[in-house]
């Protein structure tokens, strides 16, 4: 295998500017079809990667959204993993996930963890401790430094943010009208 190169290094080898290096490697209609593929076929025989490091302090973005959930072993977190991931590979980003193991000071050094320039957001289920000591502070310095937060299933109405959650006795209601309706007789609920 061949050494990586940088924008630099390729520059160089080629005579020609980064810029027009970074241009043909996004293939810039600014640039000749024949520098792109001189460009291209160079980056790919040299195993040329774009830094992304560099890009995200370039762009201030690091296309990674952190996830933190109370447990991993728990078959619905699992999913709502499985779902993330699978959407957000689809728009070209990635996931860091974080357990709380719902311990409240866990959960703030993910969080702090996350938030110190991994991440680009958040979204994120609340440890019970954190439930029980009712203290969101994290949840609010993370906000006011303008990150975006989105809470699911275990959320709270004292920090505001995006959330996604289901009326969990509303739901129960309609589901036990529809078996009265249909005249079911035996109904049961197993949890």
């Amino acid at each position: 295998m061949r050494r990586k190169v940088t924008l630099k290094q390729i520059a160089k080898e080629l005579d020609i500017s980064i810029s027009t290096v970074s241009k043909s490697l996004r293939d810039s209609h600014e640039i000749s079809e024949e520098t792109r593929l001189k460009v291209k076929a160079f980056a790919k025989l040299y195993n040329y990667k774009p830094n992304n490091i560099a890009l995200s302090l370039k762009n201030k973005k690091t296309k990674t959204i952190g996830i933190i959930i109370p447990e991993i072993v728990h078959h619905f977190f699992a999913t709502v993993i499985s779902g993330i991931e699978h959407v957000a590979n689809e728009f070209g980003y990635n996931v860091i996930v974080t357990l709380s193991d719902e311990s409240f000071d866990k959960e703030v050094i993910n969080l702090e963890m996350l938030a110190s320039g991994s991440t680009d957001g958040f979204i994120m289920s609340l440890s019970k401790e954190t439930q029980l000591k009712k203290d969101f502070h994290h949840l609010e310095e993370v906000i006011n430094q303008g990150m975006p937060v989105v809470l699911f299933d275990r959320v709270t109405n004292d920090v505001f943010c995006d959330k996604v959650i289901i009326d969990d006795q509303l739901a129960a209601y309609n589901a036990t009208e529809f078996f009265i309706t249909n005249k079911y007789k035996n109904i049961a609920l197993i949890t």
